[in-house]
C-alpha cells in the first residue's frame, strides 16, 4: 500500500492512505541506512498482521519531488508566503528570501498579504503590485475571511505549506482554510489520540506537548502542511552569480546584458538596471537581490 506521512513523533509515523490514518514504524533496513522520513513523504507500507492495533510498517520512501530540512517536510507543491504590512510591518528582504528559497527548491510560491483590514486598500494594492506580475497573489482579511476563497482556489488540490514572519496571521489563515471541512475533525482526533495515547503507552513517556509538523487533508484534495515556526528557508552555498536566477524578473533579462556573467550591480549596459530605471522591476525586489548576493558572497569566504 502507498500513503503520505502526515505526522512523525517519537519514532512513530502516521500514514494517510486517502481514507484513514494508520500509525506505524520504519522497517529495520531504513533505520540501518539512517534514512530520514519526512512529513510529506510518500511511502510504501504494509499493515503489521502481528500487531493487534493494526499498525503499519514502512518499508520504502518513494523518491521526493523536493524537501526542506527546517522544517523537515517534503513534496511541497506550493508555499504560501504570508506577510502583513502593519503589526508587524513588512520586511521585504525576508519575504524575498523566502520566495528565492522556493525558486531554488522547485516549490511554487503564492503571495498572501494578511491583515488587509489594518493596512488599508492603497497599501495592500501597492504590495500586491510588486508580486502579482510574478506570482499568484491574494490579500486576506483574517477578521472577515475576505480573500480566503481566492486563496483556496489558488492552492486547491495541491500540497501546501504556509510560511512568513512571526505574528503575520499564518495560524488564522490555517484555521480559515480548515473551517467547515468535513472529515477534518476525525483526522485531527485520530492523530491526537494516537500521539497522546498509544505512543505514551509504548515509550513509557508522558504526553507530548511540543507542536510538530503535520498535514491535514482538505475535502478538495488539498494537503495542508501545519508547520509551526516556519519563518525562513535555509539558502544553500552557491555561486553568487546564481542568485540572479532565483528572481524570475531577472532571468528573462540575463541574456540581454552586455556581459553574460553580469551581476546586475556595477556592470555597464545592464538590462536589469535599465528595467529598474524604467520602473519595470520593483526597487524593493532589486534591493533584496543585492542583499542576498552580498550574503552569499560572505558565505563563500
Amino acid at each position: 500500500m502507498t500513503g503520505t506521512v502526515v505526522k512523525g513523533i517519537g519514532g512513530f509515523y502516521f500514514v494517510y492512505d486517502g481514507n484513514t490514518v494508520v500509525m506505524g514504524k520504519a522497517r529495520g533496513n531504513l533505520k540501518r541506512n539512517k534514512e530520514l522520513i519526512y512529513v510529506g513523504d510518500i511511502v510504501d507500507f504494509d499493515i503489521d498482521e502481528n500487531d493487534r492495533d493494526g499498525e503499519c510498517v514502512i518499508h520504502r520512501v518513494i523518491e521526493r519531488k523536493n524537501y526542506l530540512t527546517r522544517p523537515p517536510v517534503s513534496n511541497l507543491d506550493i508555499l504560501v508566503v504570508v506577510f502583513s504590512l502593519v503589526q508587524p510591518a513588512v520586511n521585504y528582504p525576508v519575504i524575498d528570501k523566502l520566495i528565492a528559497g522556493c525558486e531554488f527548491a522547485g516549490i511554487d510560491p503564492v503571495i498572501c498579504v494578511s491583515k488587509s483590514d489594518l493596512a488599508g486598500p492603497e497599501a495592500v494594492s501597492h504590495a500586491l503590485s510588486i508580486y502579482s506580475p510574478l506570482f499568484p497573489s491574494v490579500s486576506v482579511n483574517g477578521m472577515t475571511g475576505e480573500g480566503i476563497d481566492h486563496l483556496r482556489e489558488l492552492i486547491s488540490g495541491k500540497k501546501v505549506g504556509l510560511a512568513g514572519p512571526s505574528g503575520v496571521g499564518k495560524s488564522t489563515i490555517t484555521n480559515l482554510l480548515h473551517a467547515g471541512e468535513p472529515g477534518i475533525a476525525e483526522v485531527e482526533e485520530a492523530l491526537l489520540k494516537a500521539a497522546t495515547g498509544r505512543i505514551s503507552s509504548k515509550t513509557g513517556r508522558g504526553r507530548h506537548t511540543t507542536r510538530h509538523v503535520e498535514i491535514f487533508p482538505l475535502s478538495d484534495g488539498t494537503m495542508l502542511y501545519d508547520t509551526p515556526g516556519f519563518t525562513s528557508l535555509d539558502m544553500p552555498e552557491m555561486d553568487p552569480l546564481n542568485v540572479r536566477n532565483l528572481f524570475p524578473e531577472f532571468r528573462r533579462l540575463n541574456s540581454e546584458c552586455r556581459y553574460s556573467d553580469c551581476m546586475h550591480i556595477n556592470e555597464p549596459e545592464c538590462a536589469v538596471k535599465e528595467a529598474l530605471q524604467q520602473g519595470l522591476i520593483s526597487e524593493t525586489r532589486y534591493e533584496s537581490y543585492k542583499s542576498m548576493t552580498e550574503e552569499v558572497k560572505k558565505w563563500r569566504k
